[in-house]
């Protein structure tokens, strides 16, 4: 991945094996993810990546489904690249049906696990079940997560998945 020191000189992002579970590591690519001290330390590294890179920053909403990978409340830098360049095991962001029986979709962050002509399953690492009850498509993708930048104490809560985005130039 390009650009992965800052332009401040100081901060270097690691490339680790973020992913323990299953499939074997040759199947993704890897997402680099940094560890901060602080929420502010991590917000202000993610913005530096994201405007160095051409991307924006979101959120997640700390819920467990991409644990072990997000713990908590994580900062995530998405680039919207072309829709056909999406590969199997990508992380994306996009507005999904986070329930078989509910018609409003939210912001939200899963791994891509299968595609089919209808488009992409998703599914969250620490989930037993992909969700066959929806699509991420052309019109419903937001973008794909190419860093994260993780902080002590992120709040969970309940509700949604990504729920804030900051664009950059």
């Amino acid at each position: 991945m390009p650009g992965t020191t800052f332009s401040s000189g100081h901060m270097v992002m690691p490339r680790a094996n973020t992913w323990v579970a299953t499939p074997p590591a040759a199947a993704w690519q890897e997402v680099p993810k940094v560890s901060f001290g602080s929420r502010v330390e991590a917000y202000a590294g993610a913005v530096v990546y994201a405007a160095e890179n051409g991307g924006s920053v979101t959120i997640t909403s700390g819920t467990p489904s991409m644990e072990p990978l997000i713990h908590g409340r994580t900062y995530a830098v998405i680039q919207n690249l072309r829709y056909d360049l999406i590969r199997k095991y990508d992380l994306l962001v996009y507005l999904g049906r986070p329930g078989a029986s509910l018609p409003d979709r939210e912001r939200m962050l899963h791994r891509a696990v299968k595609h089919d002509r209808h488009g992409w399953i998703m599914s969250g690492d620490n989930n037993r079940w992909s969700e066959s009850w929806d699509r991420v498509t052309p019109t419903t993708y937001i973008g794909t997560v190419v860093a994260l930048f993780a902080f002590p104490n992120g709040v969970a809560c309940t509700a949604g998945i990504a729920t804030s985005q900051v664009s950059l130039p």
